[in-house]
């Protein structure tokens, strides 16, 4: 069987610790994975939905369907019911590996194995291994569609330029259902490290406890993790097993990955700058800790094994550093296309390896890479890529005369109205409650205001570009 991961190679290495002191090693991985051969052996590959927690279940189910040759479909197990459902009727699941209710064909600790039967299901393609959302909680229909060798070539990439080896002891500070998330397991697995797997929060004394009892040597994150865990002091943490943090799903501020460089050069680790996409499985480029300070703001260079390079609007290569284009990247990792429903999943590749990321930016005179915008409406929040057109439709169908703009880590919303002194605060405040409810985004990370006049171009049409900026020039409702 051609397997993704050789856990034969790494025997009795431990492979994963829980917070509540479960000790895995590698072959007990093995074996528990044999434990679902009954329900996924098969000819046909069938599409497991896996309602993803930061628990052992979740890991197992995860491993086992993939190591079976069939596809996982991770899916945030916090997701609202009516959202979920929808999601079951779209992609029709042979299997749903979700936490117990006393349905199920097989159970492993708290989860069990829901056996779908539907009526003529398309087959899903035989390359297919994971699908994973762009999206995270806000339940878009639309999935990335992996390949068991986008998995392995970009977790060996990642193990390669991270220098990972069997020592390492990742925690799992992010979602494994989040492309992010799940590439640290990933690139720990390939190389016979140890997870410490945790679905508590940073801001717990429980994680740092179990963190330092277990000697956990790195820390991942998106930007909203670091301004998080400055806020709660973490430049005065003893972490002496600490080897290096990584920072991806967003643009961190300049000022913080100063702030971060310097203390790791202080505390004796390495601070990476990574950017990345689900479409690319995780990583796309990386900044060597070494020029960090040198560098900031920069993504870096491409990951090993992968080509970046920028295309002006009619499609011909940027070749002049300082001119800006759009990011474009080559690499083993770039996913088949994107899935939108069951039947997508038995398309072929349409990518070929090539992935228009829909970022802006440029290159230096030394070749590192620089974001400065994205050609189409998207931000991350939280490390979560969002809508901005789903969350506008989506409160002018509930009646508000609302336009969405925003930067990475801030949401912004004018509410235009014509007679600003009627607005009511009680009005912009049901905005911000309706957005948090519906695309779980802090309501601390949503600015709303009045605007009699929505700024447009000589085409009528809304200039998105200046309204941020005009946004950030009026006291707004936060």
């Amino acid at each position: 069987m051609n397997l993704l991961f050789n856990f034969a190679a790494f025997k009795n290495r431990k492979a994963i610790i829980t917070q509540s002191g479960e000790h895995f090693s590698y072959d007990d991985l093995i074996r528990e994975c044999d434990r679902f051969q009954p329900f996924f052996e098969s000819r046909d590959k069938k599409l497991v939905m896996i309602l993803a927690k930061n628990n052992i279940e979740t890991i197992i189910g995860y491993l086992a369907a993939v190591q079976s040759n069939n596809a996982a479909m991770m899916i945030d197990a916090h997701l609202d019911s009516e959202i979920l459902n929808n999601l079951i009727s779209t992609y029709q699941p042979d299997f749903i590996w979700r936490p117990e209710n006393g349905d199920g064909v097989f159970g492993y600790q708290e989860y069990e194995l829901i056996d779908y039967r539907w009526e003529q299901q398309p087959e899903i393609h035989s390359d297919i291994a994971v699908l994973l959302s762009t999206s995270g909680s806000t339940g878009s229909p639309k999935l990335v569609r992996l390949t068991k060798q986008n998995v392995i070539a970009n977790a060996r990439s990642i193990a390669a330029f991270l220098h990972l080896n069997e020592t390492e002891r990742a925690i799992t500070n992010l979602p494994v259902h989040y492309s992010y998330g799940l590439s640290v397991i990933n690139s720990h697995l390939t190389v016979g490290a140890t997870i410490l797997l945790t679905d508590t929060p940073i801001v717990k004394r429980e994680f740092w406890d179990f963190f330092k009892a277990e000697g956990g040597t790195s820390l991942t994150g998106v930007p909203y993790t670091y301004e998080i865990l400055k806020r709660m002091g973490f430049s005065q943490m003893e972490l002496p097993s600490l080897r290096y943090m990584t920072q991806a799903g967003g643009k961190l501020s300049i000022e913080l990955v100063l702030e971060y460089a310097e203390l790791s050069r202080l505390k004796k680790f390495d601070f990476w700058v990574m950017y990345g996409a689900t479409e690319a499985t995780a990583r796309i480029a990386y900044l060597d800790p070494a020029y960090s300070v040198s560098k900031s703001g920069s993504i870096g260079k491409s990951i090993p094994g992968g080509k970046l390079w920028l295309e002006d609007e009619e499609g011909n290569p940027v070749t002049d550093p300082l001119l800006e284009g759009e990011l474009i990247y080559e690499g083993p990792n770039v996913m088949m296309g994107y899935g939108y429903c069951r039947e997508d999943l038995a398309k072929s590749d349409k990518l070929l390896g090539v992935l228009k990321t829909g970022d802006i930016g440029y290159f230096d005179n030394e070749g590192f890479f620089y974001i400065t915008g994205r050609k189409s409406r998207f931000l991350k929040i939280l490390g979560k890529r969002i809508g901005l057109s789903d969350i506008e439709h989506h409160l002018q169908c509930l009646g508000f005369n609302c336009y969405v703009g925003g930067q990475d880590e801030l949401l912004l919303i004018a509410y235009h109205q014509e007679e600003l002194q009627d607005v009511a605060k009680v009005i912009l405040n049901n905005i911000k409650k309706e957005v948090f409810t519906r695309f779980k985004i802090p309501m601390d990370l949503i600015q709303v205001i009045p605007m009699q006049h929505i700024p447009r171009t000589s085409s009528g049409k809304i200039n998105y570009a200046s309204f941020g900026f005009k946004l950030n020039q009026k006291s707004t409702f936060k």
